[in-house]
Order: structure tokens, then sequence, then C-alpha cells
């Protein structure tokens, strides 16, 4: 997921980067901080983990969609 906004407060860092409790895609999404996305064994991000409705934002905190 590319471009998004910050929709809420920092809750927290990682990497030396803020992690935003909710942040908001380019077409409108709104999404909340659902937790640090795991890695395979390669060191690439697990997206076989992701349930319905996440997705992965740099630098690997995974978002959860929020339904209306």
């Amino acid at each position: 997921m590319a471009g998004v906004e910050q929709a809420g407060p920092v809750i927290g860092h990682i990497a030396g980067r803020p992690i935003f409790e909710r942040v908001i895609d380019a077409r409108g999404g709104r999404y909340r901080f659902a937790g640090v996305a795991p890695r395979d064994i390669t060191g690439r991000f697990d997206v076989l983990s992701l349930q319905v409705g996440e997705w992965i934002v740099e630098p690997g905190l995974i978002y959860l969609a929020e339904t209306a």
C-alpha cells in the first residue's frame, strides 16, 4: 500500500520511523495499525500470514482496513 497519510496519533516507532494509529490511502480507504509484519525464512515479508483486509506498509507495519 503506497501513498498513505497519517490519520491518527503516533503510537510508537520502528526503524526510526513513526507508527501511526491510523492511516488513509490514496483512495480514501482507512486503516488501523494491527502489528508488525513477520518475515519468512528468506527475510521477506510473510504475505501469506496476512488476514483478509490487512496490508503491509513500509517499514513492515500491518494495517487492517476499517469498515464503515
